[in-house]
């Protein structure tokens, strides 16, 4: 590798958080976005360890890009420790947390739960924050966390940023909201910890939305180039 180049992490997809032996439960993250981005760095000379969840869109020539590492998990145990340990190991100048990570994991059923029930009635768990450990395990490394919230205003997105950022040290958050993403505008605002709007992206929507998107969020971080 060489000397001056990026080392990024990167996580994307959703976690599947098992129910029973044929059963999970899961969210409607893809992994598009992060994909993207994994693109885009890899076009910028980064070296970029994906880790990323089951059946995710991989960036575009995943199995022969001399400079990207995949790390496949299943669930939010396997994403906070796996994240943890490439973090600690590789002391990334970059960690960019852009995966769905299930906040609640269902009480594991032994077997097959029977079909037959009228209602099923599943306890769940709070799962590790998988975030809250990348500045323990890489104190030096620049943070982007990614929040997503459903119907939020700017303002509310702002501040649950702000308070992500200070659980978790991010340095950086970019918020979106599922309004946009379910009537295909891909959008979002990077705010600093301190709740600074730093900037505004709109890929707007159809071919290209994504890659434009993430093309403005890679210049954002200010990690676009291979040059330290």
């Amino acid at each position: 590798m060489s000397a001056s180049r990026r080392r990024i992490v990167l996580t994307g997809g959703a976690t599947r958080e098992p129910i029973d032996a044929v059963r999970f439960v899961s969210n409607i993250a893809t992994g598009a976005l992060p994909a993207a981005l994994a693109e885009a760095w890899l076009a910028r000379g980064a070296e970029v360890h994906l880790i990323h969840g089951p059946g995710p869109r991989l960036p575009d020539g995943a199995t022969v890009a001399a400079h990207l590492h995949l790390w496949p998990i299943a669930t939010a145990v396997e994403a906070a420790a796996r994240l943890e340990e490439r973090c600690r190991s590789l002391q990334p100048d970059l960690v960019v947390c852009a995966m769905a990570v299930a906040d609640y994991a269902p009480v594991v059923t032994a077997g097959k739960i029977a079909s037959e029930q009228e209602e099923l009635v599943i306890r769940m768990r709070p799962t590790p924050k998988a975030i809250d450990r990348v500045k323990v395990a890489a104190p030096h490394c620049r943070l982007v966390a990614f929040k997503l919230l459903a119907g939020a205003d700017e303002e509310a997105l702002i501040a649950a940023a702000r308070r992500l950022a200070e659980r978790c040290g991010a340095d950086l958050v970019f918020g979106n909201d599922m309004a946009d993403h379910q009537a295909g505008r891909r959008r979002g605002i990077v705010i600093r910890a301190d709740g600074t709007v730093l900037a505004r992206l709109d890929g707007g929507s159809g071919d290209g939305a994504l890659r434009r998107l993430a093309e403005g969020l890679v210049d954002t971080t200010g990690f676009a180039s291979e040059t330290i």
